[in-house]
Order: structure tokens, then C-alpha cells, then sequence
């Protein structure tokens, strides 16, 4: 067998593993209660995704992430619901939305939850699709303004500020030891928005909804 026959057989093979990896996934969710509730609210999860120009299937993998389907989840620091949004949050969406039941009611949480996410996809209106994505998932979790912070430092190193894999490293310079690099940075000597210590759960966050996402792409 020469080189090229041998690096054909490894591609088809390698496929071929990939293939029944993700057949084993897509059995094991259709096996599970998730896929139960993915089903309940897969029409309202494609109209409101179609609304603000989401693919359904990132918003399927957000939920996962934040909440499991389950409808009375409750954070540490009081998110609720399947998308997890927290009251003040609530308060001011409900205004903007005019619905009144976001922490209670699922349907209105979800719709919420998409709603928000597409407001922090506004924040970013010059990254690449992709990073603007990111982005804006990194900003639904830990707030605009963490992200916002990160950009400055990104920009004082002169990185690129739109890139999710270039501001994601700056997340973790938001910590009041870094208080050398902050009077570098900004005149107060402190991140406009406060410091920051949940960098990693924000990392994290935003790699385990994309690499859910990459997966769904191909079995939902």
C-alpha cells in the first residue's frame, strides 16, 4: 500500500469512528430525559432562534449547559429557570419583552433567554460570526462588562479585540493581584468593571456550549 492508499484508509477509518461515536450520542440523548424535554420545546426553541438569527441547535446546547432542562433550576447566586437569568435581569427583559413570568414560566424564560443572548451578540458588532458568538455567550454568563475588560487588556497588548480566543486569555487578568498591569491599563488602576475571579467557569461555559454545539450540528 503506498502513502496516499494509507492515508486514505486512516481518513475513511477515522470517519467511520466519528460516525458511530456520534450515532452513540444521538442514542444515548434519545434514550435519556433530554431528549424528552428537548422535544417539548423544540418549536418554541426554533422560533424564537429563527427570530434573532440562531441556530436552534447552540440554543439547545446553552440549556444543557446552564440548566439540564431542568425547569426549576436554581443557581448559588439566584438564576433560574432553563436559561438561568437572573431577577434583575428578568425585571429589566420582562419590561422590554412585555412578559411577566420569566423565573416561573419556562416558555417565557426560554424566550427571554434567546432575547438576551441576541443583546449581547449586539455588543460585538465587528467579530468574525463565530467570535461574535462566543463572545456573546462569555457575556451572557459572566456580564458585558468582564468581557469589555478583557478587550481593553487584549488592546493594551495590541491582540486583536474581536477574537474569542484572544480576549478569552485577559479574563483571567481581572484578579485585584493584578493590580501591576491594571495601572497600565486604565487610569483608575482597577477594571472598570470591577474585579473578576469566575474566569475559568466563563471559559469553560462558553468551550463546553461550542463543543456541544459542534456535535448537535450533526445528530439534531
Amino acid at each position: 500500500m503506498n502513502q496516499a492508499d494509507s492515508a486514505l484508509l486512516k481518513m475513511v477509518e477515522q470517519r467511520i469512528e466519528e460516525k458511530k461515536e456520534l450515532q452513540k450520542i444521538r442514542l444515548n440523548l434519545e434514550r435519556s430525559n433530554l431528549m424528552l424535554h428537548i422535544d417539548r420545546y423544540l418549536p418554541l426553541i426554533k422560533k424564537y432562534a429563527k427570530r434573532y438569527g440562531f441556530d436552534y441547535r447552540l440554543i439547545i446546547a446553552q440549556i444543557i449547559q446552564e440548566s439540564g432542562f431542568k425547569m426549576h433550576a436554581r443557581s448559588r447566586v439566584g438564576a433560574r429557570g432553563l436559561m438561568q437569568i437572573m431577577p434583575g435581569t428578568a425585571r429589566e427583559l420582562s419590561r422590554e419583552l412585555d412578559i411577566e413570568y420569566i423565573l416561573l414560566r419556562p416558555r417565557e424564560n426560554i424566550t427571554a433567554g434567546i432575547y438576551h443572548l441576541y443583546k449581547q451578540t449586539q455588543y460585538f458588532p465587528d467579530a468574525p460570526a463565530e467570535d461574535r458568538l462566543k463572545l456573546a455567550l462569555a457575556s451572557y454568563n459572566a456580564g458585558a462588562g468582564r468581557v469589555f475588560d478583557a478587550q481593553d487588556i487584549a488592546r493594551y497588548f495590541k491582540q486583536p479585540i474581536n477574537q474569542w480566543e484572544s480576549v478569552k486569555p485577559y479574563l483571567a487578568m481581572l484578579k485585584k493581584t493584578d493590580w501591576q498591569l491594571h495601572l497600565q491599563v486604565w487610569p483608575t488602576g482597577r477594571p472598570p468593571h470591577g474585579y473578576f475571579y469566575g474566569y475559568e467557569e466563563t471559559i469553560s461555559y462558553v468551550e463546553n456550549i461550542w463543543n456541544m454545539y459542534q456535535v448537535y450540528r450533526k445528530i439534531l
